[in-house]
C-alpha cells in the first residue's frame, strides 16, 4: 500500500482541528462538562461583568458560597481576587484578547495561597462581546508559591535586578530557585545555567564540602547557624577563579517551608585597598621601607624566635645618617634629594644580607638589622656599606655624593632586647657624628659612660645661668711690634658646684647640641656689654674685644637686632665690639653669613674668622665675607719656626689676608720664638700664654694699666 502524497497528510492535519461537532446541543454539553468537572476555579461574568457561574474553589477563595456570587457584580467586591480580577477584565474588554490573571492571597497563620489562571473573552455569534470566562488554578505549595512570589512579580523582580549586590534564593536543601542579575554578572553564569543547581556550585572547595555538610545538618536539627551572620568568605566563578565576598543570609518561612535569601558582595577591591592601606601603614611611601613601627615590631619578633644572644649567627644593627641631606634638596630639590633615598635603599639592600630588615626613621635616618657571622663580618660590611652609599649617585639628571654617618652594634651576651641594640647603635652614631661624621663606628662600652656625661651635663648646664656657675675671662691680643694689649677675647668657664670646673671643649658641644648654646650666648653678650662699660669708666677698655659666636646664633637671623637692644644704652661701644665665628659657621649657609656679617659691620660691629685653616679655608669664600681679620689656628703656629711646612702656611694666609686688606692674629703663640717669626712674616696680633693666660676683668684691666703708665713714664 502506497504512503498518501505529502500534500494530503498536511492537509489532512490541517482540517483536524475543525472535525469536532459544532452542534449547539454539543458545545453545550462541553461547557457544561468543562465547568463542572474542571480541575480549576472556574468563573463567568457577562458583558455586565455580573457573575453568572462560579464554582465553589473560586468562592472559597472570596470567602463565599457559590449562591452569593451568582448576579453580583464582582470587579465591585472588596477582596484580593475581585481586585485582580476586575484588571483582567478591563484587559479582555479593551484588547478583545485573553488577559493573565495571578493573585496571592494570605489565609492566616502564615499560609498562603496562589490563584494563577487567565480570563478569556466570550463572543456571541454576531461577534460581540458577550462575557468573560475566568479559569484559575489554585495553589497551595509552599515552593510553588515561593517560585511564583520571587520569580514572577514584577517588582519583586524590578527590585532584586536593581541591587548592585548578588542575591540568590534557594529551599531548604540549597537548591537556587532565583538569582539576579547581579548575581550571574558577578559569577559569570547565565540565569537558566543556575536555576534548580545546588549552591555549592558557587563555592571553591573546601567550602562546597562543608555547605553539605551544613545543609545535612540543617535538615537533621533544624537549625541555621549563619542565619542573620554577615561574613567574609570565598566564593567561585564559572571560569574557576576565586574571589572573596560578603555573604549574609535570611531565612524566610512560608508556612511549614523554609526559603533562604543569600545577599553576596564582591569584596575584592574592599580587601585590596585595605592591603593597600595596611601596606602604606607599615612601610615608607618613599622608599618602600618598613616604618620604625613597623621595624620595631618584625625585628623584635624575629630576635624573640630566634632564641638567646650568642648563637653562632649574631645579629648586627646599622644607624645610618646622611650628613648634612638639607644641603642637596637645597642645592638640587627635592625631587633629587627624594631620588638620592631611593638610590640609596637599593645600595642598601645590594649590599646587605639577604633576609635584611630596613627602616626609615627621619627624613634621612634608616637601620637595618641583618644576621652576621659575627663582629668582623658585621665591621666587613659596615665598610663596604659606607663605600657604596658615598660613591656617586645618579639621581633624576643630576650625580650626588652623600656623606654618611653609621652607627653599629653586634648582638652579644649583654644585649636581651632590640631596645638594647638599637640604643647601642644610637650610641656610635652619635661617636661618628661628634668626630665630624662621615665614618663609620661600632659600639664600645665607654661610649656609654660618655653619653651619661653628656646628659648629665646638659641637665646641669640648663640651669648653669640662673645658678651662677658661669663666668668670663678675658685673655689678652697684643700689638705684634709694640707688644702693647690691643684687644682682649671673651672666654667662658663653667665651674659647677659639685663636678668642679668643666672644660669648654666638653660643655660646648653639649650646649649646642642641645641648644643651649643660643641662651648662654645671649648671656655672653650681655655680659661683655656691662664689663665693657666699667672698662670704659676705669679709662682701661681696649680698642676691641670679641666675644665667640656659636653657629646657632649667627644663623637664626637675628643677631644684629639683639645686638642693637643691648648696646642702644651704650651707642659709642659698637666699633669697640666684635665678633669671632669659625669657619665652619660661615660656610654652612654662606648666604646668610654674607648678609649677617654685612649688618653687622653696618653697625660698627667687627668681625673674625676664627680657627682660619683648620676647616673650609678658601679663597672663594673669604673673598665673599665682610671680615675685619683672620685668627690663624693655634695647629700651625705651634710648629714654627721648626717646620717648615708650618712656616710656608702661616707666611701663605698671613700673605693672602693681607691681600685681601684684612688683618691677622696669631693663635697659641708660646715662644719668642714663635713670637720672632710671626712678626717677622707680617702677623699683625698675637695671642697666647706669652702674653698671658685668660684671667679675671680685673686682671686684665691691671694689666692696661700697667701698660698705660709705662708709656706714660
Amino acid at each position: 500500500m502506497q504512503e498518501p502524497p505529502a500534500e494530503d497528510a498536511v492537509e489532512r492535519e490541517e482540517s483536524s482541528a475543525s472535525d469536532l461537532p459544532r452542534a449547539p446541543e454539543f458545545l453545550a454539553s462541553l461547557a457544561a462538562s468543562f465547568l463542572d468537572h474542571a480541575d480549576f476555579a472556574i468563573a463567568y461574568l457577562d458583558a455586565d461583568y455580573v457573575c453568572r457561574h462560579a464554582d465553589h474553589r473560586f468562592a472559597t477563595a472570596l470567602n463565599r458560597r457559590p449562591g452569593e456570587l451568582i448576579g453580583r457584580c464582582l470587579v465591585t467586591l472588596e477582596h484580593a481576587v475581585a481586585r485582580a480580577l476586575a484588571k483582567a477584565v478591563a484587559h479582555v474588554a479593551e484588547k478583545r484578547t485573553a488577559a493573565p490573571f495571578d493573585c496571592v492571597l494570605d489565609l492566616g497563620e502564615g499560609e498562603r495561597l496562589v490563584l494563577s489562571g487567565c480570563v478569556l473573552p466570550h463572543h456571541s455569534s454576531d461577534g460581540r462581546l458577550a462575557g468573560f470566562l475566568g479559569a484559575f488554578q489554585p495553589v497551595a505549595d509552599p515552593a510553588r508559591i515561593a517560585d511564583f512570589v520571587v520569580r514572577r512579580d514584577p517588582f519583586v523582580t524590578t527590585l532584586l535586578d536593581a541591587a548592585v549586590d548578588g542575591i540568590i534564593v534557594s529551599d531548604r536543601t540549597g537548591v537556587i530557585r532565583s538569582i539576579n542579575r547581579a548575581c550571574c554578572t558577578m559569577f559569570g553564569y547565565e540565569e537558566a545555567e543556575l536555576v534548580g543547581q545546588s549552591m555549592n556550585v558557587l563555592m571553591p572547595s573546601p567550602f562546597a564540602r562543608d555547605h553539605d555538610r551544613y545543609i545535612d545538618s540543617y535538615l537533621s536539627s533544624g537549625r541555621a547557624k549563619i542565619i542573620g551572620i554577615g561574613r567574609d568568605t570565598l566564593a567561585r566563578r564559572k571560569d574557576g577563579s576565586v574571589f572573596p565576598v560578603h555573604l549574609s543570609v535570611g531565612e524566610a518561612r512560608l508556612g511549614s517551608e523554609v526559603t533562604f535569601v543569600g545577599i553576596i558582595r564582591d569584596i575584592s577591591e574592599r580587601l585590596a585597598a585595605e592591603q593597600r592601606a595596611s601596606y602604606l601603614a607599615r612601610h615608607d611611601p618613599l622608599t618602600g621601607v618598613l616604618t620604625r613601627t613597623a621595624f620595631l615590631e618584625e625585628c623584635e619578633a624575629l630576635m624573640a624566635a630566634a632564641g638567646a644572644p650568642g648563637e653562632p649567627k649574631p645579629f648586627a644593627l646599622y644607624a645610618l645618617d646622611v650628613d648634612q641631606f638639607s644641603d642637596v634638596n637645597e642645592a638640587f630639590g627635592f625631587h633629587v634629594g627624594d631620588a638620592a633615598l631611593k638610590a640609596l635603599v637599593t645600595r642598601v639592600t645590594e649590599v646587605m644580607p639577604e633576609g635584611t630588615y630596613m627602616c626609615r626613621i627621619a627624613a634621612d635616618e634608616f637601620a637595618a638589622l641583618a644576621r652576621v657571622e659575627g663582629a668582623e663580618h658585621a665591621k666587613a660590611l659596615a665598610d663596604v656599606l659606607h663605600d657604596r652609599l658615598t660613591a656617586s649617585i645618579y639621581a633624576d639628571r643630576h650625580w650626588v655624593r652623600l656623606r654618611l654617618s653609621i652607627g653599629a652594634a653586634v648582638q652579644d651576651d649583654a644585649v636581651q632586647t632590640l631596645e638594647d641594640l638599637n640604643a647601642k647603635a644610637k650610641l656610635a652614631l652619635q661617636a661618628v657624628q661628634h668626630n665630624g661624621g662621615n665614618g663609620v663606628c661600632f659600639y664600645t662600652p665607654d661610649m656609654a659612660a660618655a653619653a651619661t656625661r653628656r646628659m648629665m651635663l646638659t641637665v646641669h648646664l640648663n640651669h648653669a645661668i640662673e645658678r651662677g656657675e658661669l663666668r668670663l675671662v678675658y685673655q689678652p691680643i697684643v700689638d705684634g711690634d709694640s707688644g702693647r694689649v690691643v684687644a682682649a677675647e671673651a672666654l667662658l668657664r663653667w665651674n659647677h658646684h659639685s663636678l668642679g670646673m668643666v672644660s669648654p671643649a666638653e660643655f660646648i658641644p653639649v650646649a649646642e647640641e642641645s641648644g643651649l648654646i643660643v641662651p648662654i650666648t645671649d648671656w655672653v653678650i650681655a655680659t661683655v656689654i656691662g664689663q665693657m662699660v666699667e672698662w670704659d669708666r676705669g679709662g682701661v677698655l681696649p680698642d676691641r674685644v670679641f666675644i665667640n659666636i656659636s653657629g646657632q646664633q649667627f644663623l637664626r637671623g637675628n643677631l644684629t637686632r639683639r645686638l642693637e637692644e643691648l648696646l642702644a644704652p651704650h651707642p659709642e661701644l659698637k666699633e669697640r665690639l666684635g665678633l669671632e665665628i669659625t669657619e665652619q659657621a660661615a660656610v654652612r649657609d654662606l648666604k646668610v653669613a654674607v648678609r649677617t656679617l654685612g649688618d653687622l659691620a653696618g653697625i660698627g660691629i667687627q668681625a673674625a674668622i676664627d680657627d682660619f685653616g683648620s676647616g673650609y679655608s678658601s679663597l672663594s669664600y673669604v673673598q665673599q665675607l665682610p671680615v675685619a681679620k683672620l685668627k690663624i689656628d693655634r695647629a700651625f703656629v705651634i710648629d714654627v719656626p721648626a717646620n717648615p711646612k708650618s712656616n710656608a702656611l702661616v707666611r701663605a694666609a698671613v700673605g693672602m689676608a693681607h691681600g685681601l686688606g684684612l688683618s691677622t692674629v696669631a693663635e697659641g703663640v708660646e715662644t719668642e720664638e714663635q713670637r720672632r717669626f710671626l712678626v717677622s712674616v707680617g702677623c699683625d696680633m698675637l695671642q697666647g700664654y706669652l702674653f698671658g693666660r685668660p684671667m679675671t676683668p680685673e686682671a686684665l684691666a691691671a694689666m692696661v694699666r700697667g701698660q698705660q703708665a709705662e708709656a706714660g713714664a
